[in-house]
């Protein structure tokens, strides 16, 4: 993957004057995402547009630069990203493109060329990019079906600027950093900002699945793909040993596809069911050579280490593992959050950033990774407490059927108890309406959204209009309202935490800090597609997640590890935050002073949060947590980037000048 940066602009470039202003601009807004490429920067000046690309060299080392140009027709692309059916796609163009590199940037343009938007159906892969027509003057962006690859663009009094990261825009003048209520507002109830809302005011973000076309100064955003869960809640017709086939085949050739680099293809292995059989697939197709990398934490509380080693003696992977010691996460979290360019409610993030810089420095460049399978096969707690307030709701009054919920966690007290009333009070939020499109989330969504109350009146009063999950909703097609109950809540899931958080925040920003590219086999979409047309009970059988995804599991992955229970992956956050240990940074950030210059906060209210935790920093409660989490990876967002006039220094980028920019 790489980073991409670009503008659109007023024909005529015959002035040296403008065209070194342009240059100098390109140049700053591709060193600002340079860490994303550091195998080198170009540039091109075309009439009309000027785009920027920074490369991380995966496939066609020598042969891949960028931008690249058709010299036929003058289309060029600035491409991030990776098409892994390649070959296949070239082996249809061949008689209509001469092909001059092995590149996939050559085959996406060739394809474009042959097929134009509807080339990107016939994509597998994760991919932002942009494309100049000068045929039809047109700017063309696109981004991947679910959202792996970010894309941010301005609307600009000259036209159209766009970047792999915001602070592409900023760096290039096109936007003064300056913090949006109502990016802010989405990102505490729903754990990031509903595109094309961003956490800045002026930015953009392309959403997932989309392509847009900017021409004569208008921008038109279309969808060109979209999920489609609506089978059957039992099809019967589908035969349980052919459907387990059939995802043994799919899920070997996404990861066969993803493998295809020209450089070695590493995994991350936590030691669960996704990580561990990805990795199992890997080594086999790789003949036993798979090097795979880990998180591991002093505090006990979030290590896995155990597992990590017994998968990886399983497998018999070349495995290393990056043990986090307490107060690094705090430590990291400046830099997180300038990488991640939106607030955040977790600090999960900072060990994979720490852990993407561990692979780097080990020498490698692609990684595969697990996520996906969750949201795809029904592996959160989420669905199966949708699942048991939905029969729930079938009869509220009937104790027993809420008792259900102790199945899935053991530690909340008794029905009938003392905690009965706020158990129940609790849990049985929206019962008398179970066919509400937000009904899965409206316990996570209002648990988050306690974050507001710590806000300043200011910024409420300024953000009072927008009501985040009516924003949400009024995204969704009007179809998925009439689909059963678990897959409504997959398809708000995939809409929310996992592009908007566990791709992004968590994964794209995190390992592109240290031009780390991470691979999805999860996310194919023939996978997902699969998915979508296997029955619930293949996924979710009774109270047991991903029922299908296990017994393909069994071949591969011992007994211990197929039945251990799913342990969510968490880093600390008071203790990162609060008390003796935490880091130099907190008590700048934490000021009324600071507080009170973001405008985000409440002094007083964030003061007596801290107080509250510092004594004990592990007795926080989960609301406490992410309210502090919230104001720590604001304050840093703000003093990251609110104000900032310096970016990273422009040099050592070769731009090229064409020949038809000289002539315009």
């Amino acid at each position: 993957m790489c980073g991409v940066a670009g503008f659109t602009f007023p024909p005529g470039l015959r002035a040296p004057e403008r065209r070194a202003r342009y240059a100098e601009r390109l140049r700053r807004m591709t060193a600002a995402v340079g860490h994303r490429g550091p195998d080198g920067r170009r540039g091109m000046l075309l009439d009309g547009v000027a785009l920027g690309h920074a490369r991380l060299a995966i496939l066609d080392l020598e042969g891949g630069s960028q931008p690249m140009r058709d010299p036929a027709t003058g289309a060029t692309i600035c491409f991030n990203g990776e098409i892994f059916n390649h070959r296949e796609l070239r082996a249809r163009l061949e008689g209509a493109y001469r092909f001059r590199t092995r590149s996939d940037t050559e085959v996406l343009l060739a394809a474009w060329l042959a097929w134009g938007p509807g080339c990107l159906e016939e994509l597998n892969g994760q991919f932002a990019f942009a494309l100049w027509d000068p045929r039809s003057r047109a700017l063309w962006l696109a981004r991947d079906r679910v959202g792996i690859l970010p894309l941010f663009y301005a609307e600009t009094p000259d036209g159209l600027a766009f970047a792999s990261e915001a602070k592409g825009l900023f760096a290039g003048g096109f936007v003064r950093a300056a913090l949006d209520p109502g990016g802010l507002k989405e990102t505490f109830q729903l754990w990031a900002p509903v595109p094309p809302r961003t956490c800045f005011e002026g930015v953009r973000q392309l959403p997932p699945r989309s392509v847009a076309c900017f021409r004569e100064g208008r921008l038109e955003v279309r969808r060109y793909w979209d999920l489609d869960l609506s089978a059957p809640v039992d099809a019967g017709a589908i035969d349980e040993e052919r459907a387990l086939a059939e995802l043994e085949e799919q899920l070997h050739e996404a990861v066969r596809l993803r493998l295809r680099a020209d450089v070695p293809v590493a995994a991350y292995l936590s030691g669960g069911l996704d990580s561990s059989l990805l990795c199992a697939l890997a080594n086999h197709q790789l003949g036993g050579t798979l090097s795979t990398f880990s998180i591991a934490f002093a505090d006990a509380r979030y290590d896995e280490r155990a597992h990590q080693e017994q998968a990886a003696r399983h497998l018999g992977t070349a495995h290393r593992a990056l043990e986090m010691p307490d107060g690094a996460t705090g430590a990291l979290l400046p830099d997180v959050v300038a990488h991640a360019e939106q607030a955040l409610l977790r600090s999960a993030p900072a060990p994979f950033f720490a852990l993407s810089d561990f692979v780097r420095r080990s020498g490698g460049k692609v990684v595969l990774t697990g996520e996906g399978s969750d949201e795809a096969f029904l592996g959160y707690d989420l669905f199966k407490e949708t699942k048991v307030r939905q029969f729930w709701a079938r009869d509220p009054a009937a104790r027993w059927r809420a008792a259900l919920l102790r199945r899935l966690y053991p530690s909340l007290p008794a029905i009938g108890g003392g905690a009965a009333a706020l158990l129940e009070q609790f849990y049985g939020a929206g019962l008398d309406e179970p066919g509400r499109l937000e009904f899965s989330h409206l316990l996570r969504w209002a648990s988050s959204a306690r974050v507001l109350r710590f806000c300043s009146a200011p910024f409420l009063e300024g953000a009072a209009a927008l009501d985040p999950v009516a924003e949400l909703l009024a995204t969704i097609p009007a179809r998925v309202a009439g689909w059963r109950p678990l897959a409504r809540a997959q398809y708000l899931e995939m809409e929310t935490l996992l592009s908007g958080y566990l791709l992004s925040a968590q994964g794209d920003r995190m390992q592109m800090a240290h031009a780390v590219e991470a691979r999805f086999p999860f996310l194919d979409h023939r996978l997902l597609e699969l998915a979508a047309r296997l029955p619930e009970r293949l996924k979710l059988r009774g109270l047991r997640e991903k029922y299908l995804l296990r017994r393909c599991a069994r071949r591969w992955l011992p007994p211990s590890l197929l039945a251990r229970t799913k342990f969510p992956y968490r880093a600390p956050v008071a203790g990162a935050l609060v008390g003796p240990t935490a880091p130099e940074w907190t008590r700048e950030a934490f000021s009324p002073e600071a507080l009170r210059q973001a405008g985000v906060f409440d002094e007083a209210k964030v003061s007596r949060l801290r107080a509250k935790l510092a004594p004990d920093p592990s007795r926080a409660t989960e609301a406490d947590a992410m309210a502090l989490m919230a104001v720590a990876s604001t304050q840093l967002l703000a003093r990251a980037f609110l104000g900032r006039r310096e970016w990273p220094e422009a040099g050592g980028a070769r731009f090229v000048l064409e020949p038809e920019a000289e002539a315009a």
